[in-house]
């Protein structure tokens, strides 16, 4: 390792008959901007070069790639902070510190994601043994947003699913995975429970659910047959566990909708019938039936009814939910 020798320049001061010795800055400072050749290997746990690592500083403005031998070089500040990463191993960051030949970099593997367990069919199946498309989607990220459905709840969180809405009040979204799978439906087979539900479960609580698994493609859904052409969503409900306390969660809200009075200037019943009189006079156009013209020269319906429609019909609407699990 090579080192570098930096000589200390020294001033002197007098300030009231009193002499100070000061450091000044020389190139120790400036050092840490000099921009060096780093050169290292990159391997993992078992010594084995990885090919294609990539090399970057942490701002990543500079970055390189490994050869056939986990070899790289870079150019880089004395002082910079470079992060090593690779497909299947966990991301390491490597202090420079002014030295121009790194340690071998072994990278540790990230067995975190091969470790899961997937529900395929009627049964469960580590990820690592799995063969087919399967998404998993994070349980307690679907926890921090209140969702109305289950089609919403996979909204933005599995890649390949899209998820539209027609705007209809109380439709369900339209969910399709990998696109379109055919000319009839295209809506997915939802499992719950390993009890196939058919292509819609609009009436099922968002806060029953404990997992979600999305079937891509046809190897991970054929015991499903053809039900599965437009693929899978199984869903796993809460249930108790083994030597565990008794948890119970509630949830529920409460609301009222209200439309402003006043907003809409309508006719009341004497109002319309003078309109409408005055609109058949002006076209010559016979009298609708039930209304005559009166003594006091103003037109009038027959039992002088004066409903508001717009107060009967939207009154206060009453929302409320309530969910134990």
């Amino acid at each position: 390792m090579r080192k570098q020798l930096f000589s200390m320049m020294l001033s002197l001061s007098a300030v009231g008959g009193a002499a100070f010795v000061a450091p000044m800055p020389t190139l120790a400072a400036v050092a840490q901007d000099q921009v060096i050749t780093v050169k290292g290997q990159v391997v993992d746990d078992q010594g084995e070069p990885l090919i294609g690592a990539t090399v970057k500083t942490k701002d990543g403005k500079t970055g390189a790639v490994t050869d056939l031998d986990g070899n790289f070089e870079i150019k880089v500040k004395a002082n910079s902070t470079l992060t090593v990463s690779y497909l299947g191993f966990k991301e390491r960051e490597i202090a420079v510190r002014g030295r121009a030949i790194l340690d071998k970099i072994e990278m540790s593997s990230n067995d975190h994601l091969l470790d899961q367990v997937v529900v395929v069919g009627y049964g469960t199946q580590k990820k690592a043994d799995l063969t087919g498309s399967v998404a998993i989607v994070n349980a307690e990220e679907m926890k921090k947003v209140s969702n109305s459905n289950i089609s919403t709840m996979l909204e933005g969180k599995v890649a390949g699913v899209q998820i539209t809405s027609d705007g209809q009040p109380g439709a369900d979204p339209s969910v399709r995975i990998r696109g379109i799978g055919s000319f009839g439906s295209t809506a997915p087979l939802y499992v719950i429970d390993g009890v196939p539900m058919g292509t819609t479960i609009r009436d099922f609580s968002p806060n029953d659910i404990e997992t979600i698994q999305i079937l891509k493609d046809a190897s991970a859904g054929a015991i499903y047959g053809s039900r599965a052409a437009n693929g899978v969503v199984i869903i796993t409900t809460k249930n108790g566990k083994k030597d565990q306390p008794l948890k119970v969660n509630y949830s529920g809200y409460f609301g009222a909708d209200v439309i402003p009075s006043g907003v809409y200037d309508v006719m009341d019943a004497d109002q319309y019938s003078n309109y409408l009189g005055q609109a058949c006079a002006n076209s010559n156009s016979p009298l609708a039936g039930g209304y005559s013209l009166g003594e006091d020269g103003k037109y009038h319906f027959m039992d002088n009814t004066n409903t508001d429609w717009f107060k009967e019909v939207f009154k206060t609407g009453i929302r409320q939910n309530h969910n134990v699990a």
